[in-house]
């Protein structure tokens, strides 16, 4: 079991990221995190990504997120590192609306993390425009300074 003292120490410096920052932070990263409402109730699926133009595509199969696409919804975006050697970190939350782009693999210039095959039911491209991007850098406590 892990010691939740690890990461949660009293003291932990989080500093706000600008939002070049964000869109920087983003743009390193392929795999994050949808979240959408089903139901009434909040639901995460972690996604391959990419962020280009200050958009965020993705593909899907039918399903919720296609759902939430279709109908324009508000969707939150996740994704963050962190090194357990240094212990630092960052996340960045974006937030905007979710368009269906097609729900063909035939546009060469729709970014894509893979190719398409006939055993991949992921069909849909959405792309979700950062209407509002905020981040948090985490840092450990140093020696000798409290918060």
């Amino acid at each position: 079991m892990t010691d939740a003292r690890a990461f949660l120490s009293h003291g932990d410096l989080f500093d706000s990221l600008t939002e070049t920052e964000c869109r920087t932070l983003l743009a390193t990263r392929t795999f994050g995190r949808v979240g959408v409402t089903s139901g009434g109730l909040p639901v995460i699926f972690p996604v391959r990504y990419l962020y280009e133009d200050g958009a965020i595509t993705f593909r899907t199969g039918g399903g919720t997120k296609l759902r939430a696409a279709e109908s324009g919804d508000v969707l939150a975006f996740e994704v963050d590192a962190y090194d357990t050697e240094t212990s630092q970190g960052w996340s960045v939350l974006a937030l905007g609306r979710a368009t269906v782009l097609t729900t063909e693999h035939e546009h060469e210039d729709l970014p894509t993390l893979d190719s398409p095959s006939a055993e991949n039911p992921r069909s849909h491209y959405v792309r979700l425009h950062c209407e509002l991007l905020t981040g948090r850098r985490m840092a450990p406590a140093r020696a000798g300074l409290s918060s």
